[in-house]
C-alpha cells in the first residue's frame, strides 16, 4: 500500500489536531495537579546587595521544592533532621519566626524554603513573636553611625532595638515567603496536617509546595554594577539597580536669589531651621514595608506641623537672624542613611536644592533660588518614633546643648499637657541628624521620640508595625487617643518653630490638627484609596487614584530603584497643605486646559513649584468636579547613594564605607505552587522503564529494518522511511 501527495495535508491536519488536543489535555491536567497562588499574594524575601556583601534570599532557578511540615515551636526542629523524606519547606508558628529559628533550620541542611504566615486573622491572629521581633539588628545603621569606634557606640549592651533580630542583614540560599492571606495559609495547614501527619509518620504521597524568587544579582554592589554596565548588544541583561527615590522639603518661605534690582542673595549663615522625618520603612519581604510608628507617626506629625507653621508665618516676620523653616522628609535612612548622605553630600558641593551654575546661565528671569549649605543651618529639629503605644511620654535627645529650642519645646508641652523628658543617655539615636553632625559637628540638635534608652516599640521595621498593632481605627476619630496624643506633639512642634523663627507665640490647638492626623494615618496605614489621597491628586482621569485597579492597601514606604507612590502622593500632600491657590490666566472650564495653563507656570524659574491638585470640596465620590493651581515652595531632590554619581563611582573604593552603596537585585518572577507529591523511588522507577523502553525499541526498529527483506520475502522491494510514497 503507497501513500499519495493528496494525503499529506490531511495527515498534517491530524497531527496538528492531536496536538491541540493533548496540550488542552495536559493543561487541565496540570491545574487539577498543581494549586498556583497569585503572584500578587506572595511577598518574597529578596537579594540586596552592598560593597562588601549580599543579603535575602534567592531559589534555585527552576524554583525550590519540597515536602510541605509545620513546625510549631523551635524543639521541633529535630524533626527536620531526618534525610528520608527531604528536602523540606517549613510552615512556621509566627510565634517562634526569629533568628534562633532559621539559624536552626539552615543547620539542618535539610530546608529548602520557609513559609511565614499572617497574624491578622485565621488560626495565627495576633501571634505576634514575644516579646517582640524586628527584622533590623539590635544596632540600626551602626556602620555609619556617629558613634563608631567610640564609647557611646550600640552594642549588646546597649542596644537600641532590643528585639533585633538582625535577619535582615544575613543571606539565605533559600526562600523566604510571607503570606498575608489567611485562607491560604489555613489551606497549606490543612494539607500538611492531613497528607503529613508526623504523628502516624510520613508515606507518599506528600504535600508540597514549589517556591520560586531566583534572584540575577550576586556577589557584591560592584561585581553586580560592573557586569549591568557591560557593553553586550547581543543579549543586554541587568543584574541589580541602586537605591534610589526622593528627597522631600519645603521652605515656609519662597527663596528668590535674584531680586528685583538684578542683584543676588545668598542664604546667610545659621538663618534656617531644619525640621526633619524619615519617609522610609524596612522588611524582609516586598510590599510589606509600611511602618505605623516608623516612619508614619514622625511623617504625619511633620506634615501636620508645616500647615499650621505655613498658615501662621505667613503674618510673621523672622527674627533673629532667622531668613527661613525648611520641613525635610528622608529617604533610604534604612539602609545606612542613604537619602541624608546624599543631602549632606550635595550640600556641601553647592548642588542643594538644585545645581546653581553661578556663571548666571540658571538665573532665569522669573528667578531661581539660591543653594542652602550645612553652614546657613541653625537647628535641627527630628522626629522619630512618636506613638504613645508604650507610654505617652517624650523624650529629648539632643547634641552640642541647645538649651534655646529644648526651652521653648518644654514651654508649650506644658500648656499642651504634654509631658517631655530629657533623655538619660547622651547619644542620639540612629537618625539623619547623625549624618548631618558627622559633617557639622557643632549643629544643634533635637530628636524627638518616644524612648529614652532603647525602642520602647517592639516591632520596629517588622511586618507587625500596622495599625492593627497600635489599635488604631480611622473610625473612631479625632479623639481617639494616638491621634489626640500626635495632634499635641504636631501643636508643640509648629509652636516651637515659629517662636524659634519670629520670637512670637502662636495660639495654636491639637483640635486644629486632629482630624487631618487620623486623616493621614488611614491614607499610610490602612489604605491609599482615601480622602486626603483623592484631595491630592490630579484630576487627570488616566493617573492614580482615577485609573487603574482600586488600591485597599496602603503604598509600601520601601525606599526602592524608582519613585514611589508612598513619595510621590507625599509631595502631593505636602504640597496641598502648604500651598496657596493661585489664578489662572485663562476662562476655559475644562480640567485638561487648566491644568495645562497651571504647570506652564514652572517655565523660566524655580522659586515655586506649581501644581495642579483636585483639594477639598472637589470630589463627590465618583468623580472630579473641580480642581486648582496650588503655588507651592515644596521641591525634591535624589535620595541616590554619592557612590554611584557620575565622578565619584569610577574611582570609588566599594569597601571603603564612606558612602552607602546598596542596590537591589533584579528577579523574573516570583510564584508558589502547592501539590500532592509521589514517592521519588516510584518516579524514578518509571523513568529507568521509559528509558529501557525506548532503547529496546530503537533497538527493535534497527533489527527490523535490517532484516526486513527476509521478515517480509513477498514485500517485492526494499522498505525504508518515506521510499514508499509515490511521487
Amino acid at each position: 500500500m503507497t501513500l499519495t501527495l493528496p494525503l499529506l495535508p490531511a495527515l498534517s491536519s491530524l497531527l496538528l489536531l492531536l496536538l491541540y488536543c493533548l496540550s488542552v489535555s495536559c493543561s487541565r491536567l496540570k491545574e487539577q495537579i498543581y494549586q498556583d497562588l497569585d503572584p500578587k499574594q506572595i511577598k518574597s524575601c529578596f537579594r540586596r546587595l552592598n560593597g562588601t556583601t549580599t543579603i535575602g534570599c534567592t531559589s534555585e532557578r527552576g524554583g525550590n521544592v519540597g515536602v510541605l511540615l509545620y513546625v510549631d515551636t523551635i524543639a521541633e526542629i529535630t524533626i527536620l533532621e531526618d534525610p528520608t523524606f527531604a528536602p523540606y519547606v517549613v510552615l512556621v508558628n509566627p510565634e517562634i519566626y526569629s533568628d534562633a529559628l532559621l539559624t536552626g533550620l539552615e543547620a539542618t541542611g535539610h530546608v529548602t524554603g520557609v513559609i511565614l504566615p499572617s497574624v491578622t486573622g485565621g488560626r495565627w491572629a495576633g501571634k505576634v513573636p514575644q516579646p517582640g521581633y524586628s527584622d533590623d539588628s539590635i544596632c540600626p545603621n551602626s556602620g555609619t553611625s556617629l558613634y563608631k569606634n567610640t564609647t557611646q557606640q550600640c552594642t549588646q549592651g546597649s542596644a537600641w532595638n532590643t528585639p533585633g533580630s538582625g535577619l535582615m542583614w544575613r543571606s539565605f540560599n533559600f526562600p523566604i515567603f510571607y503570606l498575608p492571606d489567611t485562607t491560604t495559609t489555613e489551606n497549606l495547614y490543612t494539607c500538611s496536617l492531613t497528607h503529613n501527619n508526623l504523628t502516624s509518620g510520613l508515606s507518599w504521597p506528600l504535600c508540597s509546595v514549589q517556591l520560586s524568587s531566583n534572584m540575577h544579582a550576586a556577589s557584591d554592589s560592584q561585581t553586580c554594577m560592573r557586569r549591568s554596565n557591560l557593553l553586550n548588544n547581543l543579549t543586554p541583561q541587568q543584574f541589580c539597580d541602586p537605591l534610589s527615590d526622593s528627597n522631600l522639603h519645603y521652605f515656609v518661605s519662597a527663596r528668590n536669589r535674584t531680586q528685583e534690582s538684578g542683584d543676588t542673595r545668598e542664604s546667610s549663615p545659621a538663618s534656617v531651621i531644619l525640621v526633619s522625618a524619615r519617609l522610609d520603612a524596612l522588611t524582609m519581604f516586598d510590599q510589606t514595608e509600611v511602618g505605623f510608628d516608623s516612619p508614619t507617626t514622625g511623617l504625619v506629625v511633620l506634615l501636620a506641623a508645616a500647615k499650621l507653621v505655613s498658615e501662621k508665618m505667613s503674618s510673621l516676620t523672622y527674627r533673629d537672624g532667622v531668613e527661613n523653616i525648611m520641613f525635610l522628609l528622608v529617604n533610604g535612612e534604612a539602609f545606612d542613611n542613604t537619602g541624608s548622605s546624599r543631602l549632606v553630600f550635595d550640600m556641601e558641593r553647592g548642588e542643594f536644592p538644585h545645581s546653581l551654575d553661578l556663571s548666571g546661565t540658571d538665573d532665569f528671569a522669573n528667578g531661581t533660588q539660591p543653594t542652602l549649605n550645612l553652614t546657613n543651618i541653625r537647628t535641627m529639629i527630628e522626629l522619630g518614633q512618636l506613638s504613645n503605644y508604650s507610654s505617652s511620654t517624650l523624650f529629648l535627645h539632643t547634641e552640642n546643648n541647645p538649651t534655646g529650642v529644648v526651652g521653648q519645646i518644654e514651654k508649650f508641652s506644658r500648656q499642651n499637657n504634654l509631658t517631655i523628658k530629657k533623655a538619660t543617655r547622651t547619644a542620639i539615636p540612629p537618625s539623619s541628624a547623625q549624618t548631618f553632625l558627622s559633617t557639622s559637628p557643632s549643629l544643634h540638635t533635637v530628636f524627638l521620640s518616644n524612648y529614652d534608652t532603647s525602642y520602647t516599640t517592639p516591632v520596629y521595621h517588622s511586618v507587625y508595625d500596622t495599625a492593627q498593632y497600635h489599635n488604631y481605627n480611622h473610625t473612631q476619630g479625632p479623639d481617639q487617643p494616638l491621634v489626640a496624643h500626635l495632634a499635641k506633639v504636631a501643636v508643640v512642634l509648629a509652636q516651637t518653630v515659629i517662636s524659634l523663627a519670629s520670637e512670637q507665640e502662636a495660639d495654636l490647638s491639637p483640635d486644629q490638627v486632629s482630624t487631618l492626623i487620623n486623616d493621614l494615618l488611614q491614607c499610610y496605614t490602612v489604605s491609599a484609596n482615601c480622602s486626603m489621597f483623592h484631595e491630592a491628586s490630579s484630576p487627570n482621569p488616566e493617573s492614580f487614584p482615577w485609573a487603574g485597579k482600586t488600591v485597599s492597601t496602603p503604598f509600601p514606604q520601601y525606599v526602592g530603584v524608582n519613585p514611589s507612590p508612598h513619595t510621590l502622593q507625599t509631595r502631593k500632600v505636602l504640597q496641598l497643605l502648604t500651598g496657596e491657590k493661585t489664578p489662572l490666566d485663562q476662562n476655559s472650564t475644562d480640567l485638561s486646559d487648566q491644568q495645562t495653563a497651571c504647570l506652564t507656570k514652572n517655565s523660566q524659574q524655580s522659586v515655586y513649584s506649581y501644581t495642579f491638585l483636585v483639594g477639598p470640596g472637589c470630589y463627590n465620590g465618583s468623580h472630579v468636579t473641580c480642581a486648582s493651581c496650588y503655588q507651592t515652595t515644596v521641591g525634591q531632590s535624589e535620595a541616590s547613594s554619592p557612590a554611584f554619581t557620575a565622578g565619584v563611582m569610577e574611582s570609588y573604593d566599594w569597601t571603603s564605607g564612606q558612602y552607602p552603596t546598596w542596590t537591589e537585585s533584579i528577579w523574573k518572577e516570583i510564584s508558589f505552587r502547592s501539590f500532592l507529591q509521589g514517592d521519588p523511588a516510584h518516579d524514578q522507577l518509571v523513568f529507568g522503564v521509559g528509558v529501557a523502553v525506548f532503547l529496546v525499541s530503537m533497538v527493535s526498529v534497527w533489527w527490523v529494518e535490517k532484516n526486513a527483506v527476509l521478515i517480509f520475502p513477498h514485500s517485492g522491494g526494499d522498505y525504508r522511511l518515506g521510499g514508499n510514497l509515490d511521487t
